[in-house]
């Protein structure tokens, strides 16, 4: 499918920068393209825990996510989103308690409990 088979869409692209080229010439970012913000903020979180590198492909270990808008094949407008370093990347992974499955279960009595006061209201 193309973006063209459908109205306007938002796209989500990685960039990775990469380190300058001899003599400082500035070399564009490797893009990567993601249909959706959690994908690209994964991606993008491994690419920034890399770090520098100093072998092979250069990159700086800095990793922008920019949510892209497109009319058809038209690139209508790019948000930066995030900017994310190994420092970053680190601090989030580390700091941040994931929730357990079991922690993000609703009971059936509380949905029925807010369907009810729902009613009651008009809803």
């Amino acid at each position: 499918m193309t973006r063209s088979d459908k109205g306007p869409v938002a796209r989500y692209e990685v960039h990775r920068q990469r380190e300058p080229a001899t003599r400082g010439v500035q070399r564009p970012p490797v893009v990567e393209e993601f249909q959706a913000l959690d994908r690209a903020r994964l991606s993008a979180l491994g690419y920034a825990l890399d770090g520098p590198t100093s072998s092979g492909e250069r990159f700086t270990g800095t990793v922008s996510v920019v949510q892209v808008l497109w009319s058809g094949d038209r690139r209508a407008t790019a948000d930066l989103i995030d900017v994310i370093d190994e420092r970053v990347a680190f601090r989030l992974l580390n700091e941040v308690r994931l929730p357990r499955p079991q922690d993000l279960t609703v009971s059936l009595d509380s949905i029925q409990s807010e369907v009810d006061a729902l009613a009651h209201i008009g809803v």
